[in-house]
């Protein structure tokens, strides 16, 4: 059995997403992601917990973000689960959760068809005939460079 670190996550954006370009030159992304967790408290009412992701793209995938979500936007993002060890103001060693996008999947508007086909035209020769029309079925759009080094 393969071993790999995993996540997909369904949730809203927290806030629009916030782009910057690395030294480097590639463009990264970073938002915030709600999920909700529903459970029955002690007295069988039911409760929910939201939890807030912080979730990075790099590349093309980062300017597919920065130009189709907006905050509230419904999405599925699939990546890995990276760490991040600081030292604080205080000298304590703080520890960072954060999500690396490799695919995702919009799941609010009309936006999954457009990304999907932006991020087709850079994959594509130009001298790829046109884009046939496509049925319905939500398709998972993964990015090719999402590695920020």
């Amino acid at each position: 059995m393969q071993v790999r670190n995993s996540i997909t996550l369904i949730g809203n954006l927290g806030s629009n997403p916030k782009t910057t370009t690395l030294p480097s030159g590639r463009l990264a992304t970073e938002f915030s992601l709600a999920t909700n967790d529903y459970f029955k408290d002690k007295e069988g009412n039911r409760q929910t917990r939201t939890e807030w992701h912080k979730i990075k793209a790099y590349g093309k995938l980062a300017e597919v973000f920065d130009k189709h979500l907006v905050q509230g936007s419904q999405v599925c993002i699939a990546g890995a689960l990276r760490y991040g060890k600081w030292i604080d103001k205080h000298d304590q060693v703080r520890v960072t959760a954060e999500i690396v996008a490799d695919s995702f999947t919009f799941l609010s508007s009309g936006r999954q068809a457009a990304a999907e086909q932006e991020l087709e035209e850079v994959a594509q020769p130009s001298t790829a005939k046109p884009a046939t029309k496509r049925a319905k079925k939500k398709a998972t759009v993964v990015a090719e460079d999402v590695i920020p080094f």
